[in-house]
């Protein structure tokens, strides 16, 4: 596919705009070490899925905007799991708010420089919808906590599925394209939901490991499903956007799902691909990418 062309590309503009970013923000070395190597493999992951979705839409997105997004996302999704600091959750939605905001940690301090550099970048002022899908996706992070509970209501993992997954990409959707049509809209929203699952499927020996529960740890949904639910969109794909550029995007969706049943089924070749992704940008694609900061210790124990 065409995006894959740009995986260059990608890793170079996180080199010339992520990286000066947290060598700044972050002085304790480990810290800054695992930051890297996460943030590096989300921003060029988001930025490929990012690209397609400008490729399906007839939108160019520059390289900047995508990394930069794909770093915020990570980062962000990362000190909502791991913080325990109850002022936190104020201080982070104030930043995802467009509100007077100071760090409490230098991760919070290198996600506030990576959300202003991105908003410098974009050239514009994200309409009010954006800001809304942000608000919701702050919501539902913060809801996301309650995966650690014992015996947490499927419902409520339904819910968390399908606010987190559908905010988000609501949001990387609206910066591809400002102005979606309603359509549009309703696809990005069905989209998120379906790709959060996945995600949740790839996750399942890590979230088992940390104790987070998901509707995938527990086998309510699987790739199956999940596979029929992405084919069952194309038609909807093809009604906003043509036969052809959704033939391209359904692509990568199929790529994914084949990446997912790797994962599960061939565990052997994760730790491999893990090793050469730090030389490769393609087999960065391929790896599950490490947390930006240590998972959240005790959580479930505090009842948080």
């Amino acid at each position: 596919m065409g995006a894959y062309r740009s995986l260059d590309g990608l890793g170079g503009a996180y080199e010339q705009v992520v990286r000066p970013l947290v060598v700044e923000s972050l002085a304790e070395p480990g810290e800054r070490e695992r930051a890297e190597r996460s943030l590096r493999a989300m921003s060029v992951k988001f930025g490929l899925a990012m690209l397609g979705y400008g490729r399906l839409t007839g939108r160019a997105l520059p390289l900047d905007v995508a990394v930069l997004a794909g770093a915020v996302t990570r980062l962000y999704d990362d000190l909502i799991d791991g913080e325990t600091d109850p002022s936190a959750d104020a201080r982070l939605a104030d930043l995802m708010g467009n509100r007077p905001f100071t760090a409490g940690t230098d991760a919070e301090l290198l996600l506030g420089r990576l959300v202003r550099e991105l908003e410098r970048r974009l050239g514009y002022t994200p309409g009010e919808d954006v800001f809304a899908a942000i608000a919701s996706l702050h919501e539902f992070q913060v809801l996301s906590r309650r995966q650690r509970e014992v015996d947490v209501p499927v419902d409520v993992l339904e819910k968390i599925t399908r606010g987190k997954g559908s905010s988000a990409h609501l949001i990387l959707c609206s910066i591809v394209k400002p102005g979606l049509e309603p359509a549009e809209r309703e696809l990005a929203l069905d989209l998120g939901e379906a790709l959060q699952s996945l995600d949740d499927y790839m996750d399942v020996g890590p979230d088992r490991a940390h104790g987070v529960a998901t509707l995938a740890t527990l086998g309510v949904v699987n790739l199956t499903h999940i596979a029929e639910r992405l084919r069952g969109m194309r038609p909807r794909l093809v009604a906003c956007y043509g036969r052809r550029p959704a033939r391209t995007y359904c692509g990568m969706l199929y790529f994914l799902l084949l990446k997912a049943w790797v994962g599960r089924h061939l565990p052997v070749l994760g730790p491999l691909t893990r090793r050469a992704a730090g030389r490769s940008a393609v087999l960065t694609v391929f790896a599950r990418s490490a947390d930006a900061l240590p998972p959240a210790v005790g959580r479930s124990e505090a009842g948080s």
